[in-house]
Order: C-alpha cells, then sequence, then structure tokens
C-alpha cells in the first residue's frame, strides 16, 4: 500500500505539469475559435438579452424599466437559412412571440400566431432573430483575450474579464454600437471547447453607473451555442409563396 501511495505521489507532478503544458497560447486559441467558425455548416445558439434601468426621482421614489428578449436560432450560414423563435418583453407591456424562416431569397416572420409575412430582404428577420450573430461572441473573445486572462480548465478554455478598462470600453461599445461611459463596470465569461475551440457559453454584464443622474443601468447578455454542424432542417418546409407579401403555412410547428 506504502509503494501504490508514494507511486501516485511521484505521478501527480507529472500529470499537472501534463495539463498545464497542454493550454495553448490565447493567441493560438483565439485563432482556432476564428478558423473552425468561419467554416461551419450549421449550428444552433440560444441568447437572452436584458438591460434594466433604475432610476431615483427628486421626491426619493425608485422607479425601474426592465426589457429583455431571447432567441432559440438554427442556422445554416453557407446556405443562408434560418429558424426560431423570438419573444420581447418590456415591463411596461405584454410579451410578444415571434417566429421566423429565413432563406436565400426571402425572409418570413410571423408575431403571436398571425399571418406570416414576407421580407424582401432576409437579412432583416434573420438580424431580429439571432439578437447578435455568433461573429458578434467571437469578436467579444478577441477583446477579452487581449484584455482579461485566459485559461484551461478541464476541457475547455475560460475568457474572463472582471472590472472597468477605458481602452476595452471604447472596444465593447464599439463592438455593440452603443454609446459609451465611462463608468461602466463588466463581468464577462466565454467558454470554448477546448477540443474543437467552438464557443459553447457566455455571460456578459456591464453596469454603468450615473450618480449626478441618481441612474444604474445595466445590461446582461447570456448564450449558449451547440450542435455545431449537426444542427437539423425542418422536416417539412412552411408553403411559403414569395410572390405574396404575406402566406399561409399548413405546418406552423418550429
Amino acid at each position: 500500500m506504502k509503494k501504490i501511495i508514494l507511486f501516485a505521489l511521484l505521478l501527480l507532478p507529472f500529470s499537472l505539469f501534463s495539463a498545464c503544458a497542454a493550454a495553448l497560447p490565447g493567441e493560438e486559441v483565439l485563432q482556432n475559435l476564428t478558423n473552425r467558425s468561419a467554416d461551419l455548416e450549421s449550428y444552433h445558439q440560444f441568447v437572452a438579452f436584458r438591460t434594466t434601468t433604475t432610476k431615483e426621482d427628486l421626491n426619493g421614489a425608485t422607479a425601474v424599466n426592465e426589457q429583455y428578449a431571447t432567441a432559440d436560432a438554427t442556422l445554416f450560414p453557407e446556405e443562408k437559412i434560418g429558424y426560431g423563435k423570438r419573444i420581447d418583453k418590456n415591463s411596461a407591456y405584454p410579451a410578444t412571440k415571434s417566429e421566423f424562416y429565413v432563406t436565400p431569397e426571402v425572409g418570413y416572420t410571423r408575431t403571436d400566431d398571425a399571418d406570416w409575412t414576407a421580407y424582401a430582404t432576409p437579412d432583416v428577420p434573420l438580424a431580429s432573430l439571432q439578437i447578435y450573430p455568433l461573429e458578434t461572441f467571437i469578436e467579444l473573445s478577441q477583446i477579452i483575450e487581449a484584455y482579461g486572462t485566459l485559461e484551461l480548465r478541464g476541457d475547455e478554455y475560460l475568457l474572463s474579464f472582471s472590472g472597468s478598462d477605458d481602452a476595452l470600453n471604447k472596444e465593447i461599445n464599439y463592438l455593440f454600437q452603443t454609446l459609451p461611459s465611462e463608468q461602466t463596470e463588466y463581468d464577462i465569461e466565454i467558454r470554448l471547447d477546448a477540443e474543437t475551440f467552438y464557443l459553447t457559453a457566455f455571460s456578459y454584464l456591464s453596469t454603468v453607473t450615473r450618480t449626478d443622474q441618481k441612474t444604474v443601468a445595466t445590461t446582461e447578455l447570456t448564450g449558449e451555442f451547440d450542435l455545431y454542424d449537426q444542427a437539423k432542417k425542418l422536416k417539412t418546409v412552411p408553403d411559403f409563396d414569395a410572390a405574396d407579401t404575406t402566406a399561409e403555412t399548413a405546418d406552423s410547428s418550429f
């Protein structure tokens, strides 16, 4: 028994060294992520987006406004095909549900089970469906690698940043096309599969505090990506007539 324990203790440093040696430099990890993602035939994503603004008025009363959206999308980049659902909610209004089916020639959408509406420009419903495309989070990964940390944890790479940084703030605001604010705190984590280098999950939280306006605004993005090159097309493609502005379908199930 003592020999077994001693042998195990001797092996431990070597196993730890092997695990550490397997970690690639950040630049190589991000290059692998970019290269693999560029050749994707299909993938699935679920993204949730939430903004919350808390403001104190002159009487000391606090008002809260919250908006959120969730999108569940299956996409085929090379064929320019996509389908899925999206839910939008403003705290002051009822939630709405939208369904989408996009082809290279035309995109179709309907809200709350109404008739299908055709768009001559498929990019319009496709952009609405995704909230942000995969490419956005690849660019975000590149930003975090430059300003944050990257480490190998088990079977995944973890990119993370927590705190504030003026240069990072400018790059993120440019990426998301938002107005910059000097009082922004970030808490960001992005996970990549260590074998395939595909993006698997992320969480993004930004908090802007404007003391002079007694306002705190938070933006939260969370999401998961999976079914890389394994996503399924619709078993029954809805029967759309591209010549019509609205189209009926025998199968409304996504």
